[in-house]
């Protein structure tokens, strides 16, 4: 029984020991870091070359490795006694990866696998722009249901139908209507919740990245000018549609003769005239619903049209002025000024500044 109960207990002790081996010398033995490969390695505070170095590496100098950000390794720097470890960036091409080999064979994390900061902000770019979508297409199918079953399928008093068999057959109508408003609602609605949520958390993560890298924001000039035409031949579209819809509504329900304010002495039986006169209310509520839509929808236009115009005049202006030849420079202490053009936490500056 005793040598029964120590086969037990060496078979739990070696198969704990398997368990635990491959966990804690994973973690022991998959850390990375990186190495110095010549002397003044700089690392500085954000992944970008302007700025402010917060290190100089020694040749050999090692440092942990956290990851990945464009060209430039994430590493972190211990701190003070009682304070926390700084991160740090470091040019991939100063530096070394080094104690990449785990225990047993197992492999281990690399850069990879978190994609880097650039990575990121595409991805939350597109997801604020899927989530804008998602909210427009939402709420326009809310509106166009509700509407829709206001104006084709509303029912009007008893008295405007030939008789109650009429009647009844319009009010079944749009109660089946109100069966598919209310789908439709509900689906538009949830659209509509699910992509303004996408929006917001990814403008936030935008912000927040820019913040950490404000080169992020500072996209290229042809790029910015490729967006601001798209903005503006939208904005274009949107205006003429908008108008369109607000002037076409109210110039149809004004000007035919068959929508117009119905006349008593006109219609033989009183359903008749009453019927005239649920048509009538019909299209205005129609025409209230389609002017109210093509205001929006050409306000929106004309900002669009007007704010991408102005980001295409501001971009050509600057590339005039980097087109032009450089002044020359005058030896002459308190010469003339020199021309600068720079772009500075997202703004465009065009100046001169003036040699001493």
């Amino acid at each position: 029984m005793r040598l029964k109960h120590g086969l037990v207990g060496a078979f739990i002790m070696f198969l704990g020991v398997s368990l635990a081996a491959p966990a804690f010398g994973h973690g022991l033995a998959s850390a990375q870091q990186i190495r110095a490969l010549s002397n003044g390695a700089e690392v500085r505070l954000d992944p970008s070359d302007s700025s402010p170095v917060i290190a100089n590496l020694a040749p050999g100098a090692t440092l942990d490795w956290i990851g990945e950000s464009g060209p430039y390794h994430i590493v972190s720097i211990p701190g003070q006694p009682g304070q926390d470890d700084l991160i740090g960036y470091v040019l991939a091409t100063e530096v070394e990866v080094v104690g990449n080999v785990s225990a047993g064979g197992l492999p281990t994390a690399t850069g990879s696998v978190i994609p880097d900061i650039y990575t990121q902000y595409e991805r939350s770019k597109r997801r604020r722009s899927s989530g804008l979508k998602r909210s427009i297409w939402g709420g326009s199918a809310a509106i166009v249901a509700i509407a829709t079953t206001q104006i084709l399928f509303a029912a009007a008093d008893e008295d405007a139908y030939a008789d109650s068999a009429s009647h009844q057959a319009a009010v079944d109508r749009h109660s089946r209507a109100g069966t598919f408003r209310n789908a439709f609602t509900l689906a538009g609605t949830g659209l509509l919740a699910w992509g303004t949520a996408d929006y917001f958390l990814a403008r936030r993560d935008m912000g927040t990245m820019e913040g950490e890298l404000p080169a992020l924001a500072d996209a290229a000039l042809e790029e910015q000018y490729t967006v601001a035409s798209a903005r503006r031949g939208s904005g274009k579209r949107k205006f003429l549609w908008g108008t369109i819809m607000a002037g076409g509504s109210y110039a149809t329900v004004k000007w035919l003769p068959w929508l117009g304010v119905p006349d008593r002495e006109d219609y033989d039986t009183e359903w008749k005239y009453l019927s005239a006169v649920h048509r009538r209310d019909r299209t205005e509520t129609a025409n209230t619903w389609l002017i109210g839509v093509g205001s929006v929808l050409g306000v929106w236009g004309a900002v669009d049209w007007v704010l991408g115009s102005r980001k295409m005049y501001e971009i050509e202006a600057i590339s005039r002025v980097t087109a032009l030849p450089a002044p020359q420079r005058n030896t002459v202490a308190g010469g003339g000024p020199d021309l600068f053009v720079r772009r500075v936490a997202g703004r465009t500056e065009i100046g001169l500044v003036w040699s001493r």
